[in-house]
């Protein structure tokens, strides 16, 4: 829960809930079966979540977040994955990126980011998986070396969502790869699709 969720009333979360279940009714059930079985990019369906205000459901409103409390957003996220599971993945990964910048960002990381992550203008993801970790995050193979100002990132990562129709993630890597504990020497980068 955020320092702003305390704006929301309960009042405000019934609407809110009741404006979700009638998207699912109207829009989202007609379709989930053909797009799912499909493999059918939703893109009516992201236009609607971004105006619904879902990829800025959890960010604080100083971002123009809806800075929902973790409470209300589970039940968001009970009502479409009762529909369509498939469609929780794409603002659902993408609150998971922007909670890391929320959270341990820099300033200028959040002025800039989190704005565009309410609005879905950037859609992002997390790049944690790799094909011989599994969940073992701290067997991550994936190193980032600096490069002056820069970093190079030399591995292999699997299993992103919004890797394909998304703009950015947030990329687990092993900053120090001789650290221990092996947690130790892991950072998050923000790599994006396109210059920021």
């Amino acid at each position: 829960m955020n320092a702003h969720s305390s704006i929301i009333t309960d009042a405000d979360e019934r609407a809110f809930l009741d404006a979700i279940d009638k998207w699912i009714e109207k829009k989202v059930r007609p379709v989930a079966m053909e797009l799912e079985h499909g493999d059918i990019w939703p893109a009516d369906l992201v236009d609607d979540m971004a105006e619904l205000g879902l990829f800025g459901a959890i960010i604080d409103p100083e971002y123009g977040g809806l800075g929902l409390s973790a409470t209300t957003y589970s039940r968001i996220v009970m009502r479409i994955a009762e529909e369509w599971m498939s469609l929780t993945g794409i603002f659902n990964s993408h609150l998971m990126m922007a909670t890391v910048v929320q959270r341990f960002g820099t300033r200028k990381q959040k002025d800039y980011w989190l704005p565009r992550f309410v609005t879905g203008e950037m859609r992002g993801g997390l790049g944690l998986t790799e094909p011989d970790a599994g969940t073992d995050l701290q067997a991550i193979r994936t190193v980032a070396a600096r490069d002056g100002s820069d970093y190079v990132v030399t591995g292999t990562k699997t299993w992103i969502s919004n890797a394909i129709m998304g703009h950015c993630c947030a990329l687990l890597v092993k900053t120090d790869p001789e650290a221990q504990p092996r947690h130790k020497g892991m950072s998050m980068l923000i790599v994006s699709k396109i210059d920021p």
